[in-house]
């Protein structure tokens, strides 16, 4: 048998076809995706679900298997037994088949993967490397046969299938990072319904076996409590709660009560952020920080008397002051600041209001005073202490040291234990080290020894994980990350050819509604389906111009950011309870999102064209 020269040309209806069966696929996969989300998946690797993936696989490589067995009976080489792109797609099938073995292997020996673990699984990651060289098959036989100038779905439709099959792709197995699918980016949006944790007040023993939660002012939180000298009076500052993104530091007052938290009341009213504050030794002086709210720069250290009167200021217009601690005589306080761009502890002359740097305190926090010898920790958490000149240096050991004892003896700081942040007490020197607040599932703020030996802290439930900086993070990532997907993706069908109309609304339609059966997400189909209407509208509108330059970078900009925008409006909306995303967040994160499809935008049209060469 005499081989036929060259490859056998696809034609649009197997093009079509291939189209068909990858999106055939992309079902099989969203459909397997929605049976894991659901709990409907069995210990088993044999599940219906399975089957229907596993038979989509199946369908792609029987057409492909008889295309090329038939291409080979009528002469061509096995090399050349299929259309230009299809051989990877073949390839894929039978990489898509071991892969199946090795995960039925893999569960055998590891079980069912949930969450992030099944996404990220080695024979997972092999089976999703398998799809893509499927479904972008009808991608490269397009290009392959039609030029930048060819239009239409006949013939450049199949390719939008194809890039449509493909996001779905990238978008399941990134679910993680999808804000439609994951639910995680919708929870850091919506309000928290039991609101933030608000911080209770607490006084222990020196054993930790009486712990006592005192009385605080009702909708507080509240911070750095300290005992009065007398032992008569509490002072601490409070605030409304916060959100882990609250745009910074909202206003709050120093507040003075009696020893058992009642009759609270505040001492300082500036609209500022007023905050860690002190008794002087005398009683009749608290030291406090005060900075603005919701924003960074000029801090100030002041003092003021316990009924509120004779407030003044000791150091102002710096960018850093923080834990202020007084000297036994009270003539003057340590506080901590930053000299230049070295974190350092500094000491005020109360009566002067001068300032002198401790050199020997470079990378130092967490001042605390024992006659003329200061305690403080370093850059590594390492508890130190030495003389106020800087002689007989001397390592303590862990913690920070936020509370000594009026001899000397006993120092009050805080170390991880339990699962978070925990009071310890111990000698100045560091022995006797024990835990007396033991509050597991609870973090501990700035304890302070009282003069009856009594340890008086406050103490925080943790976050809603949703509502932690972590996850706003992450949902600033999955933001960007899914606007590189768009962008990467839907830049090339407009690139390449002369997209369809309707291709945009097609594709992200289509990519919502798949991510959306995962989370019952399906409001979000909404803003996927305006946004590609948008774009579609736009690049009829533009015509050549939206192929090349300024009108290029629109529509890479511009998609993903009206998209996220309408997403924010959607989630918001459809929560019907406000938002926990600060101002910055919600006009920010479009930005970002356009942000990115701009710069993938410049990578197919690059904006610094090439100049004419010198010779």
């Amino acid at each position: 048998m005499s081989s036929q020269p060259g490859r056998p040309a696809s034609s649009p209806g197997f093009d079509w076809l291939m189209a068909g069966l990858s999106v055939l696929l992309m079902v099989g996969l969203i459909q397997d995706g929605w049976a894991h989300s659901h709990g409907l998946v069995d210990q088993s690797f044999f599940t219906p679900w399975h089957a229907i993936l596993y038979g989509t696989m199946g369908a792609n490589g029987l057409v492909l298997g008889f295309v090329a067995l038939r291409n080979r009976m009528n002469g061509y080489s096995v090399r050349n037994a299929l259309p230009y792109g299809y051989w990877l797609s073949l390839i894929g099938v039978m990489l898509f088949a071991i892969g199946g073995g090795l995960d039925l292997l893999w569960h055998q020996v590891f079980g069912i993967e949930t969450g992030i673990s099944g996404l990220i699984s080695p024979t997972h990651l092999t089976l999703a490397i398998a799809a893509a060289l499927i479904l972008s098959g009808p991608i490269r036989s397009v290009a392959h046969q039609y030029g930048p100038e060819t239009g239409g779905w006949r013939c450049v439709g199949p390719a939008v299938l194809s890039v449509t099959a493909t996001l779905v792709l990238l978008g399941f197995f990134l679910g993680y990072a999808q804000p439609i699918s994951a639910g995680l980016t919708a929870g850091t949006i919506l309000p928290d319904r039991a609101g933030p944790p608000i911080a209770s007040l607490y006084a222990a023993d020196a054993t930790g076996k009486q712990l006592t939660r005192l009385e605080t002012p009702p909708g507080l939180d509240l911070w750095g409590v300290a005992a009065s000298p007398d032992g008569k009076h509490l002072v601490y500052r409070a605030q409304k709660p916060q959100s882990a993104d609250s745009g910074g530091q909202p206003p709050s007052d120093v507040y003075v009560t009696n020893i058992d938290g009642t009759h609270a009341v505040a001492i300082t009213h500036s609209g500022r952020h007023d905050t860690q504050p002190a008794w002087s030794a005398s009683g009749k002086w608290i030291a406090y920080i005060s900075l603005p709210a919701r924003t960074s720069g000029n801090f100030s250290l002041h003092v003021i008397h316990p009924d509120g009167t004779g407030d003044r200021t000791l150091v102002d217009g710096v960018t850093s002051v923080a834990t202020p601690a007084w000297s036994s005589d009270g003539s003057e306080i340590a506080y901590a600041s930053r000299n230049g761009v070295t974190d350092m502890l500094a000491v005020v002359n109360v009566a002067s209001g001068t300032s002198r740097w401790l050199t020997f305190t470079s990378g130092g926090a967490l001042p605390a005073w024992s006659g003329r010898r200061l305690y403080f920790t370093i850059a590594d958490g390492t508890l130190e202490s030495a003389n106020l000149d800087g002689s007989d240096r001397r390592t303590i050991g862990r913690g920070g040291p936020s509370s000594l004892s009026a001899d000397g003896k006993t120092l009050v700081y805080l170390a991880r234990a339990a699962g978070g942040e925990q009071v310890f007490i111990a000698a100045s020197d560091g022995t006797s080290e024990r835990n007396v607040s033991n509050l597991s599932g609870m973090d501990a703020a700035h304890p302070s020894l009282g003069p009856d030996g009594r340890i008086f802290f406050s103490a925080t439930g943790r976050p809603d994980p949703a509502h932690s900086s972590i996850a706003f993070s992450l949902a600033e990532t999955s933001n960007m990350l899914e606007s590189i997907i768009f962008a990467g993706l839907l830049l090339i069908v407009l690139k390449r050819w002369r997209a369809p109309f309707g291709t945009f609304t097609f594709a992200l339609t289509l990519f919502a509604l798949a991510m959306a059966t995962q989370s019952d997400a399906y409001a979000d189909v909404v803003p996927a389906f305006v946004t590609g209407l948008a774009a579609d509208l736009a690049i009829a509108l533009l015509g050549e111009r939206a192929r090349r330059g300024i009108g290029f970078w629109a529509i890479g900009a511009l998609t993903p950011a009206l998209f996220f925008a309408l997403y924010l409006v959607t989630t918001i909306v459809g929560g019907a309870n406000g938002t926990a995303w600060s101002l910055n967040l919600l006009l920010g994160s479009p930005l970002l999102a356009g942000v990115a499809g701009l710069l993938v935008a410049f990578a197919y049209e690059p904006p610094l064209q090439a100049g004419p060469s010198i010779a």
